[in-house]
């Protein structure tokens, strides 16, 4: 059985390798091309994959190149098809990435590593349906609401595929309904802005207890977008919160976007190895913390 301290470790490490891989696709795609950021993925995954785990922390890592591998095949398709062929594509193709990593893990028996790659790739697949506000933000916030409330008091299917799919659908709909949310409520000032970002991802966290990370994970991004600078602040608040708590989480991730953000500013190639070797560390750091506390 999944410890708090596990679960909580899982959820902040996914977090992590999402960011790191917004930043290193933006940075990759600029900087290279899609085909030629593909290859070098594979082969630090490669490379990854035969290092001692008792020696090293080699796990971020190893979900950071994996999912940005997911990312860039995904490029390969249309995603800003809205077309009813279009989004069916882009749903094929996540189950089709789910079904290849699956088969990769399952012949290594790394069930934690899959569980991580997955729930990234949900994350990844998030805003697969965000062109349906434009048919009506009130209509696509009570559909993803109702969807969100069905999902929840649905059992989860014994078959790995579907539980994945189910998964998918539950996260696609969460997103919709903190976007719908945010924007059918527009605040006078950015003070309450932030207020109410906060109140939202309070409500979300008691309606759907299973996606909490992924709603601290859009409550971070949102605060960034409205309150960016304050990363030494929440650095300090992150000292006194207990860890696994959800400000903590919510400090954390806003901590770790700001810092990608700044970093892959100037585009430099050393940039991108900075923010590998803090991602690893960060790893290290927080297993460290959770094996003392075993303790």
């Amino acid at each position: 059985m999944e410890s708090l301290c596990e679960r909580i470790l899982r959820r902040v490490m996914t977090s992590t390798a999402v960011v790191v891989v917004s930043a290193v696709n933006k940075w990759t795609n600029e900087s290279f091309g899609l085909i030629q950021g593909l290859c070098v993925a594979f082969s630090i995954f490669a490379i990854t994959s035969q290092v001692d785990g008792h020696k090293a922390q080699p796990k971020l890592l190893r979900q950071v190149t994996l999912l940005y591998c997911n990312k860039q095949i995904r490029q390969l398709v249309n995603v800003n098809d809205t077309s009813p062929t279009g989004v069916f594509s882009n749903i094929l193709m996540a189950i089709a990435l789910a079904v290849m990593m699956m088969l990769i893990y399952n012949k290594k028996s790394k069930t934690e590593d899959l569980r991580n790659i997955l729930e990234g790739l949900f994350y990844l697949y998030g805003d697969m349906l965000d062109f349906m506000f434009q048919y009506g933000v009130l209509k696509t916030t009570a559909f993803a609401f109702g969807m969100s409330v069905l999902l929840k008091h649905t059992p989860v299917p014994e078959n790995n595929i579907n539980a994945f799919c189910k998964r998918l659908a539950a996260v696609v709909s969460a997103n919709l309904l903190s976007q719908g949310m945010v924007t059918l409520v527009q605040p006078p000032s950015r003070e309450l802005g932030v207020l109410q970002c906060l109140a939202i991802a309070s409500i979300l966290r008691l309606l759907l207890p299973d996606l909490e990370s992924y709603v601290t994970y859009l409550a971070a991004a949102q605060l960034v977008s409205l309150i960016p600078g304050i990363a030494p602040f929440l650095l300090c608040v992150m000292l006194f919160a207990p860890f696994g708590s959800w400000m903590f989480e919510t400090c954390y991730t806003y901590v770790v976007i700001s810092l990608t953000d700044f970093i892959t500013l100037t585009g430099l190639f050393w940039n991108m190895i900075l923010i590998a070797v803090l991602a690893h560390y960060i790893d290290f750091v927080l297993q460290s913390r959770q094996a003392l506390q075993k303790k």
